[in-house]
């Protein structure tokens, strides 16, 4: 990758570099990941929008959100987050570790600003919601040498999860299809990017 143009050094010292598919990629200088083969994924840390809560709870609404359905659309929307990133790390030929070791990097995954336009809260009987697209995300995934902690690579992208043509009925069911196929698209561009930073020759 080359470097971006603008601000592109962080505090930590990680710097941008210019992707054709993702918004921001930050790696640190000296990183080489050419010895990395295997990858161990962190649980999914969760963020909502800050204004989500209060928009989805507008008096002008029948249904109105509680603790419990919060936390289940938060379930709901990131349930196979870890499985997708997985698949799509596989699939570019690195093993799936459950320990730190010489050879593994150390992903945490996060999902933050999480805006679900429609989410499948209505009572029996009351109108469905009906969305033109499930809703949008930014994603973030920071890669650390899993013995050492040290920081590699960071990458964030915000994405909306399948701009549809044409209203749809919302459910718990196609809004986690939604965002799966989200997170799709930012995994493979993620393992994309960090075998771009693999293969870099080195000076």
């Amino acid at each position: 990758p080359r470097p971006a143009t603008g601000p592109v050094t962080r505090d930590d010292g990680l710097v941008r570099v210019q992707s054709p598919h993702l918004d921001k990629v930050y790696v640190r200088p000296d990183a080489n990941l050419s010895g990395y083969r295997k990858v161990m994924i962190d649980p999914v840390q969760v963020e909502f929008s800050k204004d989500w809560l209060r928009n989805m709870n507008d008096p002008r609404y029948v249904a109105r959100l509680r603790a419990e359905d919060v936390r289940r659309i938060s379930d709901e929307t990131t349930s196979n987050a870890v499985s997708i990133i997985a698949d799509a790390f596989k699939a570019s030929g690195y093993e799936i570790a459950t320990a730190p070791g010489k050879d593994v990097l150390r992903l945490s995954p996060r999902v933050t600003e999480l805006y679900v336009n429609a989410p499948d809260v209505f009572p029996p009987g009351e109108t469905r919601a009906f969305a033109r697209d499930a809703g949008e995300a930014t994603l973030l995934l920071e890669a650390r040498d899993a013995v050492s902690g040290v920081l590699l690579a960071v990458i964030v992208d915000h994405g909306t999860a399948l701009d549809m043509l044409h209203l749809t009925r919302a459910t718990s069911v196609s809004n986690t299809f939604w965002f799966d196929g989200l997170y799709k698209r930012w995994a493979t561009s993620s393992v994309a990017e960090l075998g771009a930073v693999k293969n870099r020759p080195r000076t």
